[in-house]
């Protein structure tokens, strides 16, 4: 175990490399310099020229990333390009906020949500189960910015229990942020917990402990859950790493000083050395603690504590297990032998069988009949086809419709229509379809036309949804954003699908080789970053607009697909198949392409289908914070944040593109639910 973590924390150094190499690169890219962010009135063009030469603005990106690097060896992060101050010292003091936010949303997430999904689990199918599970599906939907800003409303403003924000209430002050940035938690962990339970509450080892008078609690909590842990402790371990790595969008909202917001700010201030030093510290705490996650198994399961023998141990195990299998062997070959003996002392005369006399011309010959069909030679489908025939011409009656085999299609699709869950986030998705067409035909100046005699109405008849502080209809402003959110999220999910599924096909058939290391270590350190922090970074870099929007969630997302699509063709590469092409001398590239990855689809396009709901979430959480489709072009996040600061006056600002933003992430989240059901032949209802 000593050499696989030395291993795992030496793994750090080419994370560290890419992280910084990428942020410091596409900071630097970004369009002027730190002169353009400075007051430079007053400043004669040598103070201007000085400062370009005290942050080496005359030289090639190289050489700066160069001389960052040497810095970074030493220990040293440099100082911030605009603040001055160190940013190890800047991070060091917001590092404890930022734990303790952490630390509360553990806390919250795992006490509630893993007794809530063993609750659901036990009493699956009935109305607690649904109720759990749409309480899991809810939390995992709705927006933590507008979920947040719902409980200031509720518990600051109007009830005055807690701090709106901040850090100088204590505990108090920790409550609401701890809360919203837990329910994601929670839900995912209630969520795990039903599914992993649900999987061993039937196993045979269960059954004989209630039958032996082992009681329920002991079987559930000892037996059961110890043997479901694996995939839990998986998820809530992935959620910590996010949340010690900052959660942003939470610190944004409640003006938390933490790392997130810290590093908000610095990638807005186009600080290169703040956020580079920022995101490599995040980068690494993130890698850590999967470090812990991984050895965590080993506590659990001891089949995989026995992976981290040493060498030395498996050697002479085998050894060991090699000489007892040689003694047996020889034994069991001692009385073979004297049977074999025997057996031919005793054995009779062999029988011999005179061969038929050759036949001659006068013999008459029978000729083979047409119709005749070898047995040998009929294949399964043919006689399954010919069985029916026959008893479908005895009975005088066809065979009926249910008995014919449907195709895998209309399997997937009859699974889909009996899943009520499915059939709620189709309609969701066709209705936010035919919101997609309507908006095409929605003119421009309905949603950015302003008229003043109409600020702030309330919903009506003439205005469902209200209207904003410039009197123009949200209602319309909230059904033309689905041009921009729909088309993001597709968009973003396909480029990463695309690549990921390109990379990790061909690191998985080449497995073990040069290509399948670089590929994951690239995927690994693309991994460490928070998505929404890359994709801050891209949009800094690129612009803001809808394409390099797609851009940057979908580059955050490749490493989730290279690692699905991985596992994916890992399974299916060794089957009988592929080897029969291999014989026949097809090529690698038409082997993986057409015969290996489209047999590995099915988890492909779950992920696929819930991946699209994530990335929503992280275009609203963007164009939220400011980095999202460009102003006056109205979406849901920045919509948002538009009726954020008249929350107390009109709540309906924020209230319907929120509901737009749970809805449409929830009714992905339920389609792909209903695409693992009927996928997995184990969760068929």
């Amino acid at each position: 175990m000593i050499r696989y973590i030395l291993k795992r924390l030496l793994m750090l150094i080419p994370v560290i490399i890419v992280v910084s190499f990428v942020v410091f690169a596409l900071m630097d890219l970004a369009p002027g310099d730190i002169t353009a962010m400075m007051d430079l009135d007053g400043m004669t063009p040598e103070q201007v020229q000085a400062i370009r030469d005290e942050h080496l603005l005359d030289h090639p990106l190289i050489y700066r990333y160069g001389r960052y690097m040497f810095r970074l060896i030493q220990g040293d992060l440099g100082v911030g390009d605009f603040s001055g101050i160190s940013v190890w010292y800047n991070f060091i003091t917001r590092l404890p906020a930022t734990l303790a936010l952490a630390g509360a949303t553990i806390l919250i997430g795992v006490v509630f949500g893993i007794p809530m999904g063993i609750f659901a689990a036990k009493r699956a199918g009935s109305v607690a189960d649904a109720g759990v599970t749409a309480f899991a599906m809810v939390g995992m939907s709705m927006p933590g910015f507008w979920q947040g800003i719902l409980m200031m409303l509720l518990f600051s403003y109007v009830l005055g229990w807690l701090p709106a924000g901040g850090f100088n209430d204590g505990i108090l002050s920790l409550i609401l942020p701890a809360t919203v940035a837990a329910s994601t938690l929670l839900a995912a962990a209630a969520r795990q917990t039903r599914s992993s339970m649900l999987e061993v509450l039937k196993a045979d080892y269960l059954r004989t402990a209630r039958a032996k008078g082992v009681p329920e609690n002991t079987v559930i909590n000892k037996h059961a859950l110890s043997n479901a842990l694996i995939p839990i402790v998986t998820t809530v371990g992935v959620s910590i790493a996010i949340s010690v790595a900052g959660t942003a969008v939470i610190e944004w909202v409640f003006a938390w000083p933490g790392v997130g917001r810290f590093i908000v700010t610095s990638v807005a201030a186009r600080d290169v050395t703040s956020t580079t030093g920022a995101v490599v510290l995040t980068a690494v705490m993130y890698v850590i603690i999967l470090l812990l996650v991984d050895l965590a198994y080993a506590f659990i399961d001891p089949r995989i504590r026995a992976q981290y023998a040493s060498k030395s141990k498996k050697r002479k195990k085998s050894a060991a297990v090699g000489a007892k299998t040689t003694a047996t062997a020889i034994s069991v070959m001692g009385v073979s032998t004297q049977t074999v003996v025997s057996a031919e002392v005793s054995a009779p005369a062999p029988v011999v069988v005179k061969a038929p006399e050759k036949i001659t011309g006068k013999t008459p010959v029978k000729a083979p009949d047409p119709n005749f069909v070898s047995f040998a030679t009929r294949t399964e489908a043919d006689m399954k086809e010919q069985t029916l025939a026959a008893i479908a011409s005895k009975d005088g009656v066809s065979v009926t419709r249910k008995h014919r085999k449907r195709s895998r299609g209309g399997e997937i699709f009859r699974h889909l229509v009996r899943n009520p869950g499915a059939m709620v986030g189709m309609i969701i998705i066709a209705i936010l379809v035919l919101m997609f067409i309507a908006s095409q035909f929605i003119p421009w100046s309905a949603v950015t036309a302003p008229n003043v005699q109409y600020r702030f109405s309330s919903p009506s008849w003439q205005f469902p949804f209200g209207t904003d502080f410039m009197g123009r209809d949200l209602f319309m402003r909230t059904i033309y954003a689905v041009r921009f959110s729909l088309p993001i999220g597709v968009g973003a999910t396909s480029v990463a699908t695309l690549f990921g599924v390109f990379l990790g096909a061909i690191a998985a058939y080449y497995e073990g080789s040069a290509a399948d290391e670089i590929i994951m270590r690239l995927s690994d350190s693309l991994a460490s970053i928070p998505g929404l922090l890359l994709g801050m970074v891209i949009i800094t870099t690129l612009g803001q607009s809808v394409p390099n929007l797609i851009i940057a969630i979908g580059v955050s997302a490749i490493p989730f697909f290279v690692r699905m699509a991985r596992a994916s063709v890992l399974t299916i590469k060794g089957n009988e198949f592929v080897e029969a092409a291999r014989a026949v001398g097809l090529g690698h590239f038409r082997i993986l392409f057409a015969q290996v990855l489209p047999n590995g689809l099915a988890p492909i396009i779950v992920s696929f289908t819930a991946s699209l709901g994530m990335a929503i979430l992280i275009s609203a959480g963007l164009s939220f914070l400011g980095f999202g489709v460009p102003i006056p072009n109205p979406e849901w996040g920045s919509l948002v944040s538009d009726g954020r600061a008249v929350i107390r006056h009109a709540p309906w600002l924020t209230t319907f593109p929120g509901l737009f933003i749970m809805f449409t992430v929830m009714g992905f989240n339920l389609l792909g639910d209903g695409l693992r059901d009927a996928f997995d032949p184990k969760l068929k209802k």
